[in-house]
């Protein structure tokens, strides 16, 4: 078995590394939190708790020389596909790349133009078998220096949040500009507070300056006869000013009518978020579809 380094012209000449048939990822610490299913099949959710954010710095003449094999020394465990028992690893020297970030997915995005510049001060990595690792970094940036080298751009922050998304949807449904055809349309993409039942929740919208707005519409997500979610029992529309939220003067009541976009008018803010914050109904979840702020 021998270290090769494989170059990937058309994910920005990112790097893997493989020692004989074996393909190797970050070794990464891992916080596993249970969050759902009671009993003999619990779920759980794996986070990072070291950093993985590296490009790895290679010997420019040869490049599997960067890496130093190491053996652990006694019999092979029952299951060697756990990090903690992986019976190889390679050692390398990487340098952070402080500007690649997690998206708002807990993601790590695509790979932005190599060789990549970093001021940080080399430090030595270890990479583990792929099938070891649960969180994998297994294409990497490579480490350059002058003229060459690229910075890396750190991704803009969503002009959304909330207080919980399911892992399973995705919050840029919200402004996605994607109409429904329904309130349970599965064709689209959603965003939903699942599986928070009869809660108080809230999301909400940024913008980059203070807008004057007078309206907002919202199209509720309703999978009655397939799912737990309903519209909300109630929600109010409420705006920034300084560091405190203060509710809109509405014109009518809110509405939670499904298949149609639910629109009020208001007396004019000038502000730079708006947030709807809802009541879910009893035992029951809830979603919205698409969210336009108006004017």
């Amino acid at each position: 078995m021998t270290i090769s380094v494989k170059r990937w012209p058309k994910n920005n000449d990112a790097a893997s590394v493989n020692y004989g048939p074996l393909a190797f990822s970050l070794k990464i610490g891992e916080k596993w939190s249970r969050y759902g299913r009671p009993g003999n099949w619990p779920e759980y959710e794996v986070l990072p708790e070291t950093a993985w954010n590296y490009g790895l710095i290679f010997d420019q003449q040869d490049p599997a020389k960067s890496f130093e094999v190491r053996h652990k020394r006694g019999s092979l465990a029952g299951q060697p596909f756990a990090q903690s028992a992986a019976p190889i690893e390679l050692h390398a020297k990487a340098k952070r790349i402080a500007a690649w970030k997690q998206d708002s997915q807990g993601m790590i995005g695509k790979l932005q133009a190599g060789p990549v510049k970093s001021e940080a001060p080399p430090e030595q990595v270890i990479l583990i078998p792929m099938g070891a690792a649960r969180l994998r970094v297994t294409s990497f940036p490579v480490i350059g220096e002058g003229s060459a080298a690229h910075e890396w751009v750190a991704p803009k922050p969503l002009p959304v949040s909330a207080s919980h998304c399911f892992e399973g949807d995705t919050i840029e449904a919200l402004i996605d500009g994607k109409e429904p055809s329904s309130s349970s349309d599965k064709s689209i993409p959603r965003f939903t507070w699942w599986n928070h039942r009869g809660t108080t929740e809230w999301v909400q919208q940024e913008f980059e300056k203070p807008r004057t707005i007078s309206s907002t519409s919202v199209y509720w997500f309703d999978d009655t006869g397939g799912g737990a979610c309903r519209v909300p029992a109630s929600w109010q529309l409420l705006y920034r000013e300084g560091n405190h939220w203060k509710p809109v003067q509405a014109d009518r009541a809110y509405g939670t009518e499904v298949n149609k976009f639910n629109s009020i008018q208001f007396k004019p803010v000038e502000s730079t978020a708006l947030r709807i914050e809802v009541r879910l109904q009893p035992q029951f979840s809830g979603g919205i579809l698409e969210w336009k702020a108006g004017q």
